[in-house]
């Protein structure tokens, strides 16, 4: 399951950790067969107005064609009554029934359909009242043959043990922002598709904090890049000063203090601490904890930072879903130019070049592999231009000068190492897109 999200004006799904668990959770659609519950950890109470729609056009897509499925959202806490008698109230029952003799009167009623219900916080719950509602509703699951009810909770405390438990703090977009630039007549047009990404990479994938910040920079003028990086940083500033993670943050990077005596029981509780404190965050397609970009940048402010940390926070704030993007249009340029080249060199290969091919030959190049099977492996003396650089192929021909040629190399070697990405290189793989069309 995705979650629209709209920011600069720009709507994308975005996926979590969690959705994989989610959709193999109601793709065996509990609501039809033998109940069950489900739990959504979220970063805060106001996602879970965000997830409605889109638990309802997921499970809706998925009960298509079966019998009717009706969706009832419970909200509990203080007055509403605890998660049990939330959801007596909501089958319009007397709230002073017992628990379980409601059960016989709720599976009357749903008898001639399915039912999910979706849980959330109007106020804090105790876990032991979630705990009654697990409790209540396994026991309908037992006892009960002919009727399912199906449950999901929307946690944002982390308080509801039950599992299968899915991840929804931390998303990414899934959009491409060059997908369209072939078709479009005005670069800025891919303004906010851009903007979109960047909110979404400074904020570590917080929903919060990109909410914040998309306000923050909703009046930003299109293309004016300048003036986005000042918002971005004034608001990355701004927000750590006011963070309650501040400290932890500031002693785990020494700018107080040194961490040289800390034992490892206290670095792995400010770990802790900093994650709880949603300044960690695993980056798409990576397993280790990084400072959330935001707050690298507001480090990397700080006059008082040890230069040993500038290299690695540095790195946070490059844009890898762009920097991706970018590098495989540059990938596919540069095979373009080696075709266009083709039979128009005036100069030989370089002994470099022919060392590499021999070395691939000999199966002793552990990074460039074709299988056995491979229909037409680089072996003959002309494939050795497939292992020269870029550079030696563009300087083999006179064709080679031609300025998108050079600039497909600057723009893919930028990339490649490392450096920050920004609206000048979408705009760049723009104009490349546009010439190599031609």
């Amino acid at each position: 399951m995705q979650l629209d999200l709209t920011l600069a004006g720009f709507t994308s799904p975005w996926s979590f950790r969690g959705s994989r668990t989610f959709a193999n959770w109601a793709e065996g659609k509990p609501w039809v067969h033998e109940g069950s519950l489900c739990v959504l950890h979220t970063e805060e109470a106001r996602i879970s107005a965000l997830l409605r729609p889109s638990i309802s056009r997921f499970v809706h897509g998925i009960n298509a064609g079966l019998s009717r499925l009706d969706i009832c959202y419970v909200s509990c806490g203080a007055e509403l009554g605890t998660p049990v008698q939330a959801m007596i109230h909501a089958f319009e029952l007397d709230s002073s029934i017992p628990p379980f003799e409601a059960l016989g009167r709720i599976e009357a009623r749903i008898r001639d359909r399915s039912l999910l219900l979706v849980f959330h916080e109007g106020s804090a719950v105790h876990p032991d009242d979630w705990l009654q509602l697990v409790m209540l509703l396994e026991h309908f699951r037992k006892s009960t043959k002919t009727s399912a009810l199906a449950a999901i909770v929307i946690d944002h405390r982390n308080v509801v043990d039950v599992q299968p438990a899915c991840d929804f703090r931390f998303g990414h977009p899934s959009h491409s922002v060059l997908v369209e630039a072939s078709s479009i007549s005005n670069a800025e047009d891919l303004w906010p598709a851009y903007v979109h990404h960047r909110i979404a990479w400074e904020a570590g994938g917080s929903i919060a904090y990109a909410l914040s910040l998309g306000h923050k920079i909703a009046e930003c003028p299109p293309g004016n890049d300048e003036e986005l990086e000042r918002l971005l940083q004034e608001h990355a500033v701004l927000t750590l000063q006011e963070h309650s993670g501040k400290a932890d943050l500031e002693e785990a990077h020494e700018i107080v203090g040194s961490l040289a005596n800390f034992t490892s029981s206290r670095r792995q509780l400010l770990r802790s601490q900093l994650f709880q404190h949603h300044l960690l965050w695993r980056p798409p397609a990576m397993n280790s904890f990084q400072v959330v970009p935001w707050a690298s940048r507001a480090l990397l402010a700080h006059t008082s930072l040890p230069r040993k940390y500038v290299w690695g926070l540095r790195h946070q704030l490059v844009c890898a879903p762009l920097a991706g993007e970018i590098m495989a249009l540059c990938l596919k340029f540069e095979s373009q130019i080696l075709v266009r080249l083709h039979g128009k060199r005036n100069r030989a290969v370089s002994a470099e070049a022919l060392d590499g091919q021999d070395r691939f030959k000999r199966g002793g190049d552990r990074f460039i592999v074709y299988p056995a099977a491979f229909p037409a492996r680089p072996v003959t003396p002309d494939d050795a231009w497939a292992f020269a650089s870029l550079g030696q192929n563009l300087a083999s021909s006179t064709d080679g000068s031609r300025p998108m040629y050079g600039n497909t190399r600057l723009l893919r070697n930028a990339i490649a190492h490392g450096h920050y990405v920004n609206w000048r290189h979408v705009d760049h793989a723009r104009q490349l897109l546009e010439s190599f069309d031609d």
